[in-house]
């Protein structure tokens, strides 16, 4: 006969005190609230670089009213899609001559920067790291976007982040830094939509595939063979 501080336990007839019982009940809730955590980490994730995709994948006018739809999802919760002003302390060209000589790997979280321009490309590197690249007045800088120095909290982030698309203007200030592998950046702590591109950009093409067709799109000189190099006869 079990006495009053221990239950019986059906699966193995062994008897096991309460205490025991609470402790196994408690590590049972903990595993099962870190493998619900753990999932929604992963379906957040999958939800980011799924939306990503299907931006891709959208035709034009699929894609313009997917934009529409978001801004007007905006407007509802009361939020200001395109804000009246934005201060900037530095035009990209500025900011690349004073920050330029850093050393690989160096930030200078001390200072505060602000920068306005487009993006033009977008690259995720899981829910909480995205890059961009943002141009203005023909100068370019790489955005490293964290949720670890962010004012967002991860969820924030990752809904935030989804809705930065290409074409887009942004404000956006951090501190000046440089990569491991010293490519100049800035490390947003406040990133800022400040107009949305509504139409779909093209797809950049890489340095070399631009280099191709350049050569493909050379002005013919009369008199002269058009491609020359073709003509080369090779052993």
């Amino acid at each position: 006969m079990s006495t009053s501080s221990e239950q019986p336990v059906p699966s193995s007839g062994e008897t096991i005190s309460k205490n025991a019982l609470k402790r196994e009940l408690k590590n049972k809730q903990r595993e099962e609230e870190r493998k619900r955590k753990e999932e929604e980490k992963a379906k957040k994730a999958a939800e980011m670089e799924s939306a990503s995709a299907d931006d891709e994948d959208m035709d034009p006018t699929q894609y313009r009213k997917n934009r529409l739809k978001c801004l007007a999802t905006e407007k509802t919760e009361g939020k200001n899609p395109y804000p009246h002003k934005f201060v900037v302390s530095l035009a990209i060209n500025e900011y690349i001559d004073k920050y330029g000589g850093m050393g690989n790997g160096e930030h200078l979280e001390d200072v505060s920067v602000s920068l306005a321009g487009r993006i033009m490309q977008k690259r995720s590197s899981g829910a909480k790291l995205v890059f961009y690249d943002l141009h203005d007045d023909g100068s370019k800088v790489q955005v490293m976007a964290d949720a670890r120095s962010s004012d967002m909290d991860e969820a924030e982030f990752s809904k935030f982040h989804s809705n930065v698309k290409c074409g887009g203007i942004v404000g956006i200030t951090g501190f000046p830094g440089k990569s491991k592998k010293g490519e100049l950046s800035i490390f947003p702590k406040t990133f800022k939509l400040l107009s949305h591109c509504l139409l779909m950009m093209p797809k950049q093409k890489s340095a070399a595939a631009a280099d191709n067709a350049n050569l493909k799109k050379q002005v013919w000189t009369p008199g002269s063979p058009r491609n020359p190099e073709t003509y080369i006869l090779k052993d």
